[in-house]
């Protein structure tokens, strides 16, 4: 394997990905939409759960493994099960 191969293995985690912006929240590799609520959506990951909280929380983009979540964030956090 070339150096640069490893690196991007090193830094890109293929397992999940979760970016966060200003008003929306783009969660790659996501199991189960556990919850859904305009003040709550509860994602189960891999290995632990995805709390997104906050107003006016709406999905615009649902695919199988992937989702985009627009609105007002308030707080993410996790939820080790």
């Amino acid at each position: 394997m070339h150096i640069k191969d490893t690196l991007i293995n090193f830094l890109y985690d293929k397992d999940y990905f979760i970016s966060i912006y200003d008003t929306y929240i783009h969660v790659f590799n996501y199991k189960d939409l556990v919850s859904l609520t305009s003040k709550l959506i509860v994602l189960k990951m891999d290995k632990f759960s995805l709390e997104i909280k906050g107003e006016d929380l709406f999905i615009t983009k649902m695919m199988p493994n992937e989702i985009l979540i627009k609105g007002r964030i308030k707080n993410v956090g996790i939820t080790y099960e």
